[in-house]
């Protein structure tokens, strides 16, 4: 197996159940092998089954108790399912991690309601309704442990990402809110705020062609692994980030060029993205004015 798995030993949270959105690839496939040495029961949900399938097999084979779920998190019939089917299966919830999402590089005044509609449905609305869903069984158990996926360009919201961005606020805020009012329950909340990392995020975004390399994920999730041992209200990746957030808030012209450069090498990124497809879609129908004249 390629992926990097996390130590040997075997972890407190051995037997405990966590359930996975956004599995089938990127953050949310490598966070489930890295908690391989946990020795968790799993639940891996993911709207592409043929890609959440091979993340179960790769957890089977690690002798890990593993429950795939095709489904979106933006249907309330999936919604219900995905707690249906985990509580028949293990019996209680004690961690949920909220990592489906997905963005768009756009300038806003030309971005599409449709597109504009399912950032805010997938990205806020399908977190905090099954967030809701989920922190009763987490109460009556007396524990639990919210973990909800923002991001590094909250903080730094460039206006190429202007939806995306405020969704990813939205996160933050929801999580500071609940936090103070799950409490007294046992239920922890914990927010991460990845910076670049490669994932399938650019080419969903629109600048998957772009020069730019982001950093290990591998690394993140091996970090969101020993959150869940380790709870704490938040986490921000890589450690770069932390002194320049810092510095930030003290200097607003840090703040201004740290976002400008950010903004400036996204749209450099779609426009490069876009030259280069709308080439091969050229290339591809020369090619086949070619095939029909011969």
């Amino acid at each position: 197996m390629s992926e990097a798995i996390i130590g040997k030993k075997k972890g407190k949270l051995e037997g405990s159940t966590i359930i996975i959105t956004g599995a089938s690839s990127g953050i949310g496939k490598h966070l489930a092998l890295a908690l391989v040495p946990l020795k968790p029961k799993m639940v891996i949900v993911a709207r592409r089954e043929r890609k959440l399938m091979q993340t179960a097999r790769l957890l089977k084979k690690q002798k890990i108790k593993v429950l795939p779920i095709v489904g979106d998190v933006r249907s309330a019939d999936d919604r219900k399912r995905i707690i249906e089917f985990t509580l028949k299966a293990f019996g209680r919830i004690d961690v949920l991690v909220n990592n489906a999402g997905l963005g768009k590089v756009n300038l806003f005044v030309e971005q599409p309601e449709e597109e504009i509609n399912e950032l805010i449905e997938t990205n806020v609305l399908a977190l905090m309704k099954l967030t809701q869903m989920i922190i009763p069984i987490m109460k009556e158990q007396k524990n639990g442990h919210i973990i909800n996926l923002s991001s590094t360009l909250a903080l730094f919201p460039p206006y190429s990402l202007a939806v995306y961005c405020a969704t990813k606020s939205a996160v933050k805020v929801f999580s500071d809110c609940i936090r103070e009012e799950v409490r007294e329950y046992g239920i922890t909340i914990s927010t991460v705020f990845p910076g670049p990392y490669n994932t399938e995020f650019n080419q969903v975004a629109g600048i998957g062609r772009s020069s730019f390399k982001g950093f290990d994920a591998r690394k993140l999730t091996r970090k969101i692994a020993k959150l869940i041992e380790k709870p704490k209200d938040e986490l921000i990746q890589p450690w770069i980030f932390i002194p320049l957030i810092w510095l930030a808030k003290r200097f607003p012209f840090i703040h201004r060029r740290t976002t400008d450069w950010i903004a400036s090498s996204i749209w450099k990124g779609k426009e490069q993205t876009e030259k280069e497809l709308t080439s091969e879609k050229k290339l591809e129908e020369k090619e086949k004015i070619q095939i029909i004249a011969n």
